[in-house]
């Protein structure tokens, strides 16, 4: 969903950083400086609310009828307003959210079964 993207948790985000400190030389770390990013907490509920305690966004199944695309089952299940484009041969969705004040697009998992 995001290549090239680590994402790590902890209660203290000061000790993590030290930890990661002995690790500088191989870490391309996102700001530059080498100062970790804090997730902000639109997309830490997004996150969560779509990969679980799994920490995986599986796959979603569904159909299109009538051009109006249906999720029957997977985390898209219910929240179809937030497809963009679809591509059926690689089974991906071009999922969309508002962050931060800009829109950030992600590829997920969806196949496709039926089109009529």
């Amino acid at each position: 969903m995001f290549p090239d993207y680590v994402f790590l948790e902890s209660e203290d985000g000061e000790r993590l950083a030290e930890e990661l400190e002995q690790y500088q030389s191989i870490l391309t770390v996102l700001g530059g400086q080498g100062a970790l990013t804090p997730v902000c907490g639109e997309e830490e509920q997004f996150l969560r609310r779509f990969c679980g305690k799994a920490h995986h966004f599986g796959m979603s199944r569904g159909y299109i009828r009538n051009g109006q695309t249906v999720v029957t089952e997977g985390p898209l299940q219910g929240r179809e307003n937030l497809i963009r484009k679809i591509d059926r041969h690689k089974r991906i969705a071009q999922v969309g959210m508002l962050s931060t004040g800009h829109f950030q697009e992600m590829q997920v998992g969806l196949e496709i079964v039926a089109k009529s």
